[in-house]
């Protein structure tokens, strides 16, 4: 019997120790959130005009900060279930797409472009002939970037061209072809747009029904059910805004967010809750989307040593956090990052609705800080 009370008291110091830890733990989570919600705060306060930012890891649990306006004529607060345009974020979940088809044996990553392109195509990019859908994925196939073209730019951004009226091969035939720069080297990496554009071309020449179907299917079949690719809900009113005008002044950009979002292929298209990103992103590095072995071609890096990309997805070693990896987006209106840290594994999305694309270095300022002091927070104190 004594036996008995003095099992039951130990136990009973190990729960009491427990608990203890436990609420120690929420304690010191809650002080720190708090903290980053206050971070967020002083950036909508200052230039930026919405954030939302989504924190999850054993360590932490899951936290969703929201701060700043989803649309200022109307004075609407963000909401957590906003559905935000994610720029080249779209890049990961078309590398996924297409990593899914080589999986399925639809393709290979060491097939040439060339069995899939039109001649014309091949004839007018530099070296096209070398070129495999490896390189495409990893960025290293020495093509002109189309979207970084300043006379594209420059006509969009005065309003002088209508995407609408530019089909991609036409985007490809003025902004790509004979065109190169000093660090566009076949086999190196340089990130290029131009990859993920030729890439929905690929898929569009191998099914029947086309990439677009393909990624809407795809993204249904994984449970996204906030997630969509070339077309955008009725039911979403979060505006975008930028300073393409360099005037130091946000104007509402949403029109023209929405219209590269619905035109551009492949590198970008992607519209979805920060919920839904973050789990695309935990599903992916957990193996639940994508085979062990395909997933290890994509996690291959371009230098394991300084990292870069590898097969769709951004990647990084550096202090404080050690490595990362993931993708981020920089648009007119849109400014968004989607990553996972190993080491903790913790995932962390901060989605903006102000663009850094074109704009004034001050709102550019203005997000790096409050992105340095997030991560100085989560990684060091």
């Amino acid at each position: 019997m004594k036996y008995l009370n003095k099992t039951k008291k130990i136990a009973l110091f190990i729960l009491i120790g427990c608990v203890s830890f436990a609420l120690l733990s929420f304690e010191s989570n809650n002080s720190k959130f708090k903290k980053i919600q206050s971070i967020i705060d002083k950036a909508t306060d200052g230039k930026l005009q919405g954030v939302l930012i989504s924190i999850e890891s054993p360590e932490y649990g899951k936290w969703i900060g929201k701060s700043g306006y989803a649309n200022t004529k109307t004075n609407t607060l963000i909401d957590k279930n906003a559905i935000f345009s994610l720029a080249s974020i779209g890049k990961t979940y078309t590398a996924t797409a297409v990593l899914k088809l080589v999986e399925d044996g639809k393709l290979q990553l060491d097939d040439k472009i060339e069995n899939y392109l039109p001649r014309e195509i091949i004839e007018g990019l530099p070296n096209a002939e070398k070129v495999t859908i490896r390189n495409l994925l990893g960025h290293t196939s020495g093509f002109y970037n189309y979207n970084s073209n300043p006379e594209l730019n420059k006509l969009y951004l005065s309003g002088n061209l209508k995407l609408d009226t530019l089909s991609h091969i036409n985007a490809l035939r003025r902004y790509a072809y004979g065109k190169t720069y000093s660090k566009a080297i076949y086999g190196k990496f340089n990130y290029c747009s131009t990859n993920y554009l030729l890439l929905t071309m690929i898929m569009d020449t191998i099914l029947p029904d086309g990439h677009v179907k393909y990624m809407r299917d795809f993204l249904k079949h994984h449970g996204f059910k906030n997630t969509y690719y070339k077309q955008i809900p009725d039911s979403s009113n979060l505006q975008y805004y930028g300073d393409i005008n360099l005037d130091e002044t946000l104007e509402n950009l949403t029109s023209q967010t929405i219209e590269t979002t619905n035109w551009y292929s492949g590198d970008d298209g992607i519209y979805a809750t920060i919920d839904d990103a973050t789990n695309f992103l935990k599903k992916l590095v957990d193996g639940k989307i994508l085979g062990k072995e395909i997933l290890k071609e994509m996690m291959t890096w371009n230098d394991e040593n300084d990292p870069d990309y590898g097969l769709g997805l951004m990647a990084d070693k550096s202090f404080p956090y050690k490595f990362l990896l993931g993708h981020s987006g920089r648009g007119i209106g849109i400014t968004t990052d989607l990553y996972y840290f190993p080491h903790k594994d913790m995932t962390i999305a901060i989605f903006c609705n102000t663009g850094l694309r074109s704009a004034s270095p001050i709102f550019k300022k203005e997000y790096s800080k409050m992105r340095n002091r997030i991560i100085k927070k989560l990684f060091l104190f």
